[in-house]
């Protein structure tokens, strides 16, 4: 639920509570207009692309498609991606699958075949935060890169792949959607076998050295001459340095089209605005409306606010674009953002709008010392256990 500033979530009250403790803060007629505001300039932050990895399988990227027509007792699809394009695993999986399960789904699937990788690029998804999972990778000193909330663009590698294998999918699956479990093999098997654009090879040339044979050899004859003429040492050789020099041209083909993406990308972004440790920045409420939308179906996005705050920036990453805001009513959120969900939150100054500043209420203290507000009216509750959430307003507060 998406709370204002000027309100505060209250759990397991009393429905017949007619007061409430707890502190606040006033929201000037300045924060309102910042708040409701459409965001009209291009979103900040250039495109931070990931280092290219040196060793083939030295870094994957994971994720999950889902959910999906139940087949073959599945729900979802996971995707194992080399970020040096030179291999791609690709099987069907649950949507509620544990932690410990996807570990043994993940030893068998690229562990048998390609060992441990030195990192993971993934978005933030349950599996991946669990405490187990963080536990097996500082066990195996594999480190783990989730993308920020919101930016998937950290997750490039993934992104593509399932896109890929969803287009893919289509040519294959019947009208009532079954049939895709079992055509999972097939779409990988042309996925490694695709020239990628970016590397300029396909995954099976940078993993084997050769294309796999389709069709029987057309000059079975002259090839056996060849080979024989070539000592197998020799052969074994020329093998691995077209391997190694393969591997090297679709290094530098991905930087180059990095490079490219990163340039096409900053163009439709606006010059980038730095925030530095205690800065107060507004959030924008884009990605968090739809999923409160969709929970009430009464509502419209079109009355949300499109942006909340201020919010006190703890931490920050310039070379990133990342920065870690302070949430004291969201605990149990991340609360890391890119810089595009991000605007400077201007305060109102009292000596050009005297009027636009709001004194704040003094708290009404009972004869046992404590500090308690009244409210003014309660916007929303929703339940909770046994008990409820009020979303209320103090009185004296301003929206």
């Amino acid at each position: 639920m998406i709370a204002l500033d000027t309100s505060v979530l209250i759990s397991h009250m009393p429905r017949s509570a007619t007061h409430i403790t707890g502190p606040t803060c006033a929201a000037t007629y300045m924060e309102c207009v910042q708040r409701n505001k459409n965001h009209t300039t291009k979103p900040t932050g250039p495109l931070h692309p990931l280092p290219i990895p040196d060793k083939r399988s030295d870094s994957i990227a994971i994720d999950f498609i889902g959910p999906c027509p139940k087949d073959d007792g599945h729900n979802a699809i996971v995707t194992i991606t080399d970020r040096l394009r030179s291999d791609i695993h690709i099987a069907p999986t649950w949507l509620d699958i544990s932690a410990e399960h996807f570990t043994t789904q993940f030893f068998d699937m690229w562990y048998c075949e390609n060992g441990l990788p030195l990192n993971i690029v993934s978005d933030r998804d349950k599996l991946f935060v669990s405490k187990f999972w963080k536990a097996l990778h500082k066990r195996t000193g594999v480190s783990l890169k989730m993308s920020l909330n919101y930016h998937p663009e950290t997750d490039g590698s993934s992104e593509c792949s399932n896109k890929t294998v969803v287009q893919a999918l289509r040519y294959h699956i019947e009208r009532n959607q079954k049939g895709w479990a079992k055509s999972l093999q097939c779409v990988c098997f042309a996925i490694m076998n695709t020239v990628n654009t970016s590397t300029g090879f396909s995954p099976f040339q940078l993993l084997m050295g050769r294309s796999p044979c389709l069709i029987p050899p057309l000059t079975t004859a002259l090839t056996d001459t060849v080979t024989e003429e070539i000592p197998e040492a020799e052969s074994a050789i020329n093998l691995i340095n077209d391997l190694a020099l393969d591997v090297a041209e679709a290094q530098d083909n991905l930087l180059a089209a990095k490079v490219v993406q990163a340039e096409f990308a900053n163009r439709h972004h606006g010059d980038e605005i730095v925030f530095k440790e205690g800065d107060k920045v507004l959030l924008s409420t884009k990605h968090r409306c739809c999923k409160y939308i969709q929970a009430r179906s009464n509502r419209s996005t079109k009355f949300m606010p499109r942006f909340d705050g201020p919010y006190i920036v703890t931490r920050a990453f310039p070379s990133k674009s990342c920065y870690t805001l302070d949430l004291p009513n969201e605990p149990n959120r991340i609360p890391t953002f890119h810089s595009s969900l991000l605007r400077p939150y201007i305060p109102n100054d009292p000596d050009l709008f005297p009027s636009r500043s709001l004194p704040m209420p003094r708290p009404v203290v009972t004869p046992d010392g404590e500090e308690e507000w009244f409210v003014d009216w309660i916007l929303d509750e929703r339940r909770r256990g046994r008990g409820y959430q009020y979303l209320v307003r103090w009185s004296g507060y301003r929206k």
